[in-house]
């Protein structure tokens, strides 16, 4: 068995506490689990929390985590995305999976993922 069990929290680098929560909570829908000030913010992304560590840069982190958000209604979602005017790219399909990358206002890239089911 190794070490290794799972992820448990995925985090980015915020310069905005404030309009980080409003994004991923208003535009992503994700659900505000805990909130620490402007040092710390967990969100509901299923099995696993999304954290949002605060106010340390003036501005955004180079690099750092993609996360890939699974969803059912990729077109639904993309529509919604695009009419908050959220920056993203297109939709692809790669293998077995629908993507479209987006960015929040800090510039960290996340992956849209919907599964082909046949």
């Amino acid at each position: 068995m190794g070490l290794i069990t799972g992820i448990d929290t995925v985090f980015y680098q915020v310069c905005n506490m404030d309009r980080a929560i409003a994004f991923y909570t208003g535009t992503l829908g994700l659900e505000l689990e805990r909130r620490e000030a402007n040092d710390w913010a967990e969100l509901s992304a299923g099995p696993i929390s999304l954290a949002l560590s605060g106010e340390l840069a003036v501005a955004p982190q180079k690099g750092g985590a993609t996360v890939v958000l699974r969803t059912d209604s990729l077109d639904e979602l993309a529509a919604l995305l695009r009419e908050a005017g959220t920056q993203m790219g297109q939709i692809e399909g790669m293998g077995g999976a629908r993507m479209l990358d987006v960015y929040d206002p800090d510039g960290n890239q996340l992956v849209l993922l919907e599964p082909i089911v046949d």
